[in-house]
């Protein structure tokens, strides 16, 4: 059971500790400067609604989708947007009460995807939550939820090509892949019916999709280095490591990042 549960985080670990999707918009909705005498109201609108991401009426926002959706309102626009509010509150309480809500979260997300899956945003808040709720599984369901993370991000991507933050998310999941072990491997065999396959060219051209659309991207640039220096291109994985290192770091993450590019980048 330890290999199975060390199989299940070395495959899921991209999406598990996904910080670098933890505070960012995705593109889903805009801004809003200021709100409405509306908002005051019972019902806010979409655009009013959208206007309390990423402040301190986060809640406030929630609790009045959550109110139309307990009274049967469940179209995608409320679907998406409730799984996006459950993302912001899970980034924001303490580590003890993320666990409800993320996992609630997730289930407006799956909802948003099983009404429509060929809709981009639902796509989308279902990979993103899919991949964030594995962290609160079991083994076996990790794995299967892996499956599932793959199969949004591939459909979500499809529709949107150019979205940086899932397709680096999906060269996570390849990179990882493809450094399985031959132990690993087996292991996949009786796990999955069709095991999972992967190559470092399928993670280095996601990552470079992604560099192309947010070069000053930290974390991406530092990934696509490295899956080139795992391929052995390390003439080819230097300049992104320099280039990493020209940016500056905005949170822990990144430090930790900046600190393996600078290793790296000595070896190459």
């Amino acid at each position: 059971m330890n290999f199975l549960i060390l199989f299940s985080v070395t495959i899921l670990s991209p999406f598990c500790y996904a910080r670098y999707t933890d505070d960012r918009s995705y593109g889903d909705s805009k801004p809003v400067n200021g709100l409405s005498a509306a908002a005051q109201s019972s019902t806010m609108s979409f655009d009013e609604l959208d206007a309390l991401f990423g402040t301190d009426r986060v809640q406030e926002g929630y609790d009045a989708l959550k109110k139309r959706y307990d009274a049967g309102e469940n179209s995608i626009d409320v679907l998406w947007r409730l799984a996006k509010f459950c993302n912001e509150i899970g980034n924001r309480v303490e580590k003890n009460k993320r666990k409800d809500i993320i996992i609630e979260g997730k289930k407006y997300a799956i909802e948003a995807w099983n009404t429509d899956s060929n809709n981009f945003l639902a796509a989308r808040w279902a990979a993103l939550m899919s991949g964030k709720v594995t962290e609160y599984l079991g083994t076996k369901e990790k794995i299967e939820e892996g499956k599932h993370c793959k199969e949004y991000l591939d459909r979500a991507i499809s529709i949107q090509p150019k979205e940086d933050a899932l397709l680096h998310l999906r060269g996570r999941w390849a990179l990882s892949v493809a450094n399985l072990s031959w132990f690993e491997r087996k292991a996949a065999a009786l796990l999955y019916s069709e095991p999972p396959t992967a190559t470092v060219d399928e993670a280095i051209a996601d990552f470079q999709a992604a560099h192309a659309i947010n070069p000053d991207w930290i974390e991406n640039t530092v990934y696509l280095g490295k899956a080139l220096y795992e391929k052995g291109d390390k003439s080819a994985a230097k300049p992104y490591f320099e280039q990493a290192l020209k940016l500056t770091a905005s949170n822990d993450n990144e430090k930790e990042l900046l600190a393996e590019a600078k290793t790296l980048c000595s070896k190459c």
